[in-house]
């Protein structure tokens, strides 16, 4: 599944392995595994039944990850067969018969794992990540071996789940640049399987054979067809002998797998095509064949990606851009098994020609010859890759999943050897791999167009893979790094807190971390409810300012600083606070401190990229003004909004918003930062490899004398009642529509009724797989892709929400309201169970263990534990409440706070359209992302909130947006 780059901010009935359904049962004969491969400390083992395992301890992290991947996707599909390796996927959740119905996401929610699928072209894979235990693993891998050959393939399940999956395409034909993506794909392959999105055809998912579907699952999902990869947390020995005892007795299959002859010829002219369909964003795209993923010149291409595509240095944001020819640029490159794609995007504005941004875009991809790439470019672009490959080095989980994508291309080694490539890779190499791709022969935007003589691009044959990894060992292993417990006890034991003369508060956590990474937060909170009237945009605008120039350095330069201090910067904030959030090592934090004081103090507010600021900003509001999310939120969000507008808890229109971005001046924000801008009330975390007295110095002399002429007081958001009502939003042409209902309750995160309604809300709908709403809307009835419910209360404010989101097509309306209706009239009627009681619970520590041994989670924890003047023994007090909670206790909270008939709801949909034939219908894949409400929904103080997604218990940052 993918998601366009262009982001405005692009029954089998085999060997059952017998330890899973009976424990008791005499062992299997043992079967021995075969070490293959080692490199930098990661090791490939093959079993006897073709099984390839992959290794990679790091004793760092508190977590593990197992990935499989099965080398099967789209690609491998039959004419009328599309589609068929996404819902398999799907249908891998239903359960086997040791593990029937629900018992999977069950196991999952009670052991608070995080999970997922994902079906590509060449490629399906799930993985889990979990606190490191013995029994998690354990159950996990024999989770994994069990369904590998004895998932139940229903007609039940394949009737439910294939209007899930229907209603997962229809999600995706609300995103103009995925449905653009999608198509220009299809464009460009006539004939290789690639040019078919692994969502697949709505009529081959409606009318898919219960029999082919099997037929493919016993075809693809075995053992010689599978990589196994293990990341984190574990002792590698213990591990290879569960995997040896859990898939060692599955056969090596008799079949063969049937071969795949068909090679993309080579493209003979321009292709264009038009999407035309409802909506209010205006793209344009260029996509180029190019070589497999495993074969050199993909680094190359994807040094072009960057020294073409990057924001703001890339030849494309300054081309088009920065000289009002767009206002944003994305790209996106499908580097797979065989030859693949390189696309890149540009999106107008309305007041801009779309023929001067086509014009633009492909004079900048084509035009090499005349402009050739220069020796800074390719630095940039390869400093940029050094690091990204350092940071998946320092994540097992992030590099179990890179892993995962290098096997679908042939090899897990592919990606030490794309490393090592970027090293190798000359201007010579960027420049003739530029010329032979990005030819106007080779493009598809277009129709066909003949030519006297047509130029073919030269994509070769898949490498022989095997020869150019045989033999290879990589680089030295990156050192061993103790074990740090992420207990709140320990974790308070190792922070030191102290307050610098100007106010500003400091917490530091000193702790082994790979690679010597440090992560840190700081905050700065200005303004009060009155001095900040009518500088809500002003102060949006100011923060985002701040990365665009500073003490003698433009953008471009502080983007080069930020990359060769091996680091991560993110700024964000509004008129009551900015946080910023960064990552670096050890040797270079003091220089990204000082880096960052500069942008802090001394931004230097350039002109012309505040035009370019507005006028994106403006954009982005625009290309969403139809979507049913953002709609069915900004609703709810000005229902019962008891403040004003200027007020900065007012819940804005799109149209305020759009209105006060073209009256701000650059002056007003020079303005804003002089008079709110400072550190005596800011708060600022680090957690990692650093030395603390150094830091706790340094910070007291870029920070310590620093405040803000403004005086400071929190903007209280009291509770405040809104009467519930209902709204129906229309959405022409919006194949997938939204319920969103939402209720004020009166409660704030450390009062007792917080741990109950954290238990409630998971048992309702904040387990993404395992919850009340998404066992009826999703598993049983099958009518929504994503149903869930959150809690999100603040620390002082009391202006607290419940709500619940479902997507759906518009013709399901009627279910859905019915179906919501009841699961919360029986909530509220007959509560929950103890089993939920406990999987609930269960679930929530281990998330919070999870959430806490994440290190920049964890400083954005302790940055908010100072502002409220709590530690982490507020966590373990919050944990212990969760454990002593009764289900007469939940059952009393929910009838106090979740009270159907204090819900307002908003429908937002083509409901028109529905009625007619062929209406909201659409083929997609992903999730559009949530919208935030106003009126007074949270707050700044810090807060939680809990939701399909989140623990409520990690403290972290400012209170989140409401998970819609």
């Amino acid at each position: 599944m993918r998601r366009t780059a262009l982001h405005l901010s692009l029954l089998a009935t085999l060997a059952c392995p017998p330890a899973l359904a009976q424990p008791s049962a005499a062992p299997v004969p043992a079967v021995q595994a075969m070490q293959v491969a080692s490199v930098e400390g990661i090791t490939e083992h093959r079993l006897p039944n073709g099984l390839r395992i992959v290794l990679a301890p790091d004793a760092a992290k508190a977590t593990t990850t197992v990935n499989i991947t099965y080398l099967v996707g789209s690609r491998h599909e039959n004419y009328g067969e599309t589609g068929m390796a996404h819902l398999l996927e799907h249908l891998l959740f239903k359960g086997t018969p040791s593990l029937p119905g629900k018992a999977i996401p069950a196991e999952f929610a009670r052991r608070g794992m995080s999970v997922n699928g994902t079906t590509a072209q060449d490629r399906t894979n799930y993985f889990e990540t979990f606190t490191a235990s013995d029994d998690n693993l354990d159950w996990a891998l024999r989770m994994e071996a069990d369904r590998m050959v004895n998932s139940v393939i229903a007609r039940a399940d394949l009737d439910s789940e294939m209007t899930v999956v229907r209603n997962e395409m229809e999600m995706g034909e609300n995103s103009p640049g995925r449905m653009l993506m999608q198509q220009t794909m299809a464009a460009a392959y006539r004939w290789h399987n690639y040019g078919k999105a692994p969502i697949g055809a709505r009529s081959d998912v409606e009318n898919v054979s219960l029999d082919n579907l099997r037929a493919f699952y016993r075809r693809y999902y075995q053992p010689d067809n599978a990589v196994l990869v293990v990341a984190g947390k574990f002792d590698p020995a213990a591990t290879l002998a569960r995997i040896q005892r859990y898939f060692g007795p599955i056969p090596r299959p008799q079949r063969v797998l049937p071969p795949e002859p068909t090679v993309e010829p080579a493209q003979e002219g321009a292709r264009e095509l038009v999407v035309m369909r409802p909506g209010d964003t205006r793209l344009v795209a260029a996509q180029y064949h190019v070589s497999p993923g495993a074969h050199p010149d993909t680094t190359a291409l994807s040094l072009l990606t960057i020294i073409l595509g990057d924001t703001p240095g890339g030849r494309l944001y300054k081309a088009l851009v920065e000289r009002g020819q767009a206002t944003s640029i994305g790209s996106a490159f499908y580097a797979m098994k065989d030859p693949g794609a390189l696309l890149f995007m540009a999106q107008a504005s309305k007041d801009q020609p779309l023929a001067a941004a086509r014009a633009g875009l492909i004079t900048q991809i084509e035009g090499f010859a005349e402009a050739p790439v220069t020796e800074a470019e390719l630095e940039r672009a390869r400093v940029r890759m050094r690091n990204a490959y350092e940071q998946y080095m320092n994540d097992p989980g992030a590099l179990g999943i890179a892993l995962s994508e290098a096997i679908a291309k042939g090899d897990w080694r592919l990606f030490f050897l794309a490393r090592d490539r970027i090293e190798t890779t000359t201007l010579a190499d960027v420049q003739r791999v530029a010329l032979n791709y990005f030819q106007a022969s080779n493009r598809t935007v277009g129709i066909f167009l003949p030519a006297e003589q047509p130029q073919r691009a030269q994509v070769p044959a898949v490498p022989d893979i095997a020869a150019m990894v045989k033999g290879y060992q990589g680089r030295p292993a990156l050192p061993a790094v103790a074990a740090f417990d992420p207990s709140p006890a320990n974790i308070e034991a190792h922070t030191t807190r102290q307050t610098l003369a100007n106010g500003m508060q400091l917490a530091l956590l000193p702790k082994p971390a790979r690679g010597e990474v440090v992560h840190g937060v700081l905050v700065l909170r200005m303004g009060d409810a009155q001095s900040l009237q009518g500088l809500t945009t002003v102060g949006t605008l100011t923060a985002a300012m701040l990365r665009r120039g500073s003490a003698g350095m433009d953008r471009q330069q502080i983007a080069d600083r930020i990359e060769a201090l091996r680091a991560r910067v993110g700024i964000a904030g509004g008129p009551e606070q900015v946080t910023v959030s960064f990552e670096t090592r050890r040797a270079h934090l003091p220089e990204l401190l000082a880096l960052l004081r500069d942008l802090l103090r001394a931004p230097t507010f350039p002109e012309g990229e505040f035009e370019t600021l507005r006028q994106i900003s403006i954009a982005e509001l625009e290309s969403v003004q139809r979507e049913p999310g953002v709609l069915a939120a900004n609703a709810l969000g000005r229902h019962g909004d008891p403040y004003p507008a200027g007020d900065p808890r007012h819940a804005r229109t799109i149209a305020e918003n759009i209105a006060d971005l073209r009256a701000a001046t650059l002056a007003q924000v020079r303005d804003f930062h002089a008079r709110f801008y400072g550190t005596g009330h800011a708060q600022l975390s680090l957690v990692g490899d650093f030395d603390g007295a150094a830091a706790a110095a340094q910070a007291a002399a870029l920070f310590g004398d620093w405040t803000a002429p403004q005086p400071y007081a929190r903007v209280d958001r009291p509770f405040v009642p809104i009467p519930p009502a209902e709204f129906t939003l229309a959405t022409p042409g919006k194949a997938n529509a939204v319920y969103l209902a939402t209720a004020p309750i009166d409660l704030t995160n450390d009062a007792p009724d917080y741990a109950l309604m954290m238990i409630a809300n998971r048992v309702l709908g904040g387990a993404s797989l395992r919850s009340r709403l998404a066992d009826r809307l999703r598993q049983r009835e099958g009518m929504s892709y994503g149903a869930s419910s959150w809690v999100q209360v603040g620390a002082l404010d009391r202006a607290g929400r419940f709500g619940v989101r479902a997507q759906y097509a518009p013709q399901s309306l009627a279910r859905v309201q019915r179906a919501v209706s009841e699961e919360l009239e029986r909530l509220v009627r007959d509560g929950i169970t103890a089993q939920e009681l406990a999987e609930a619970v269960s679930g929530l520590l281990q998330q919070g263990m999870v959430s806490r041994s994440n290190d920049a989670a964890l400083a954005g924890a302790l940055a908010s534990q100072l502002y409220l003047g709590r530690t982490m023994a507020f966590t373990a007090e919050l944990e212990q409440r969760l454990r002593d909670a009764t289900p007469e206790a939940v059952n009393a909270a929910i009838r106090r706070y979740m009270r159907p008939g204090t819900l307002s709801r908003a429908y937002a949909g083509d409901f028109a359209s529905a009625a007619a034939p062929g209406g909201a219908t659409g083929q997609a894949a992903g999730t559009p992302a949530g919208t935030a409400t106003g009126s007074g929904a949270g707050g700044n103080d810090g807060g939680g909130g809990t939701g399909n997604n989140g623990t409520g218990n990690n403290q972290g940052g400012d209170t989140p947006p409401a998970r819609l």
